[in-house]
């Protein structure tokens, strides 16, 4: 007797066992119910194809990044002219960003809240920056173009080609764009530029470091 043979009997003898022992009434419902794959498993779909997990993409974090010292800058590793594309492209977003095509608005009016706002959230990657006030004085007067901007630090390479970590607490920056020259107080930019993007910076900020 062959496989099928013998699975053939047994799923007729379930359905002679189930007839004699449930009420005939019910008999059709059997019939119906027993035609379903899953009970005589007379039928497997052959077109049930295996999901393939999908593999994911392993990125790094940023402990790993560190010890592999994406964010260690050589002091002498950067050219200050090679980083001039890099501020003509900032300047170009921070005007689009702050709408500076139009008058700067007045610290009274209605729209320096806003416009102070935005330029807290905004990316410096490429902002001319200079420090004027820090609690240290070796860094009052560096002055450079931002490489990096953490969440504790600002990155710059001066015009002498030297790469200097200013921290931002305890520090007042002035940025330069075009013609104009904004101060910034650091200690409200100790985010990351993805994190400060999305964050409240209080509508009154205090002038102390």
């Amino acid at each position: 007797m062959s496989r099928l043979e013998i699975k053939d009997e047994a799923s007729q003898s379930i359905v002679n066992f189930l007839k004699s022992h449930v009420p005939k009434s019910d008999g059709y419902n059997i019939e119906t119910e027993l035609k379903k794959d899953f009970v005589l498993a007379k039928k497997k779909s052959k077109d049930k194809k295996k999901k393939q997990k999908r593999k994911k993409s392993k990125v790094l974090t940023r402990k790993e990044k560190k010890a592999l010292g994406f964010y260690s800058i050589p002091r002498n590793s950067v050219q200050y002219k090679d980083m001039l594309a890099l501020n003509e492209i900032w300047t170009g977003y921070i005007c689009e960003m702050l709408e500076l095509e139009k008058q700067v608005p007045d610290m009274l009016s209605k729209t320096w809240d806003q416009f102070t706002q935005t330029f807290y959230k905004a990316d410096f990657h490429g902002a001319m920056i200079e420090v004027v006030r820090s609690k240290c004085p070796s860094y009052v007067g560096k002055k450079g173009i931002c490489i990096m901007d953490t969440k504790n630090t600002f990155k710059i390479v001066s015009e002498d080609n030297i790469v200097t970590t200013i921290p931002k607490k305890g520090s007042v920056f002035k940025v330069f764009v075009k013609n104009l020259a904004l101060c910034i107080f650091g200690k409200h930019l100790c985010a990351r530029p993805a994190e400060r993007s999305n964050k409240k910076i209080k509508s009154y900020l205090h002038p102390d470091l």
